[in-house]
């Protein structure tokens, strides 16, 4: 389970220390040191670990590096990764403290933001590898539990300031309406408890108009496409949920539907370009809707271009047209006919930092690829194989910062490149456009 110290993760480890045996389960805790509060939080860490020792409860611990100003979205995106990543090494579920206050101040915080049925589902009990036993509970359910068993607990003070958004509508919001209508926390979640059903309902009949509507094979190794007039003589809502899968599915985060209704005035209008994220494009256009990715220019500017690292087809300036493709290591090697070729060009997906991007070479760049047990500056390895001088501001690498993870032609650097511990693979190629029409 998830355990910061606070009250709520304090009740859930009492309650779930005391029910193991009744329930058939073995606790462990995890404590994750987001880097964020200086002494405060080692300070938590601390007060963590002494607790589980006087539980008896494993603890597994992770500090994370922040970057400059570094965001709550930021640390939540870390924390769930690593949990994630712990829930299948375990192969275990993670328990959450999430309570039914934290549900109505969620439900609250994303309808003022916009959001539309999917966000008023507020948290869900189950997702992926989490649950959440107390989101029946109140806050003052928990306070009450931990006074009468006298169990202790720290107080994040980040919690007590104004100065962020979900915190103002904890303090001065909730209390208000519960001031006017009592139990008001005890409806929202009922509220967002139907709107789990309704939501269920949209996505299933989403999910099937998107197939039926899909133009297969694609008429483009660059994207997918769907027949426009499909999707827009379908049903106003099951349209819009099947645009916000369609948004949420270029990165768009699936709170932000405020491009829906962008993406439906395209639609109806019959043509058009929408912007979804830094890289990924809606367009309509002779009776098809498409999502396409784009190489976008480099910083720097020039004649160079950066990609974020997903799975896809991918054209690129150049001629040419990049291929990444998530495998199952174990099913691709018993199905490869030259295995040795194949895990060469295979990255282990594991082992690929969020902050990868596809790009052409820059000045500084070193590589040392599967095999060769020696580092050059990339630059030197293209002079070694006669690659033209014309030729090498075109050819893709994946890098983080100057160090090279995969150069088209070579295939992959060493830690880098699946091994006998990989479980997901990621196969990486690069072809001449012309090849593949």
């Amino acid at each position: 389970m998830a355990l910061s110290g606070g009250a709520d993760s304090m009740a859930l480890l009492h309650a779930l220390s005391r029910a193991q045996t009744e329930l058939d389960i073995h606790v462990g805790a995890v404590h994750v040191h987001h880097g964020l509060r200086g002494a405060e939080s080692d300070s938590d860490a601390a007060f963590v670990r002494g607790i589980c020792a006087r539980y008896g409860v494993p603890l597994r611990e992770t500090r994370l590096s922040p970057p400059p100003h570094a965001s709550e979205d930021w640390a939540r995106r870390k924390r769930y990764a690593f949990f994630e990543a712990l829930a299948r090494e375990q192969q275990a579920k993670i328990a959450t403290a999430h309570t039914a206050s934290d549900n109505a101040e969620t439900v609250l915080f994303r309808l003022a933001r916009g959001s539309a049925v999917r966000g008023a589902a507020g948290i869900p009990p189950v997702r992926g590898c989490c649950v959440r036993p107390l989101l029946w509970a109140q806050r003052a359910d928990v306070l009450s539990f931990l006074s009468q068993n006298g169990v202790p607990f720290v107080t994040d003070s980040t919690n007590l300031t104004d100065a962020y958004a979900r915190n103002r509508v904890r303090h001065g919001v909730l209390p208000l309406l519960e001031e006017v209508h009592a139990g008001a926390s005890r409806n929202l979640a009922r509220f967002a408890e139907e709107m789990r059903e309704v939501s269920a309902y949209l996505d299933a009949q989403a999910r099937a108009l998107l197939s039926q509507a899909e133009i297969l094979p694609s008429p483009s190794p660059s994207g997918r496409f769907w027949r426009a007039q499909s999707l827009a003589s379908s049903p106003v809502p099951v349209r819009r949920a099947a645009l916000a899968r369609l948004i949420e599915s270029a990165g768009v985060p699936q709170e932000k539907t405020s491009l829906v209704p962008q993406a439906e005035a395209l639609l109806f209008a019959g043509h058009g370009r929408l912007a979804l994220s830094r890289n990924m494009c809606l367009f309509v256009s002779q009776g098809r809707l498409s999502l396409e990715t784009e190489a976008r220019e480099a910083p720097e500017g020039g004649n160079g271009w950066i990609l974020p690292f997903a799975e896809g087809v991918f054209p690129l300036p150049g001629g040419y047209t990049l291929l990444v493709e998530r495998r199952n290591c174990e099913e691709m090697i018993k199905s490869a006919k030259d295995t040795q070729n194949l895990l060469k060009f295979s990255a282990d997906c594991d082992r690929i930092h969020d902050d990868a991007i596809f790009r052409t070479i820059r000045p500084g760049d070193r590589f040392r690829p599967v095999g060769r047990g020696v580092s050059k500056p990339l630059k030197k390895w293209y002079s070694e194989r006669k690659i033209p001088l014309a030729a090498r501001p075109f050819l893709p690498v994946l890098a983080i910062g100057d160090t090279v993870l995969w150069a088209a032609g070579f295939g992959c650097a060493e830690g880098t490149a699946v091994d006998t511990c990989t479980k997901r693979a990621v196969t990486i190629c690069a072809r001449r456009t012309e090849e593949m029409t």
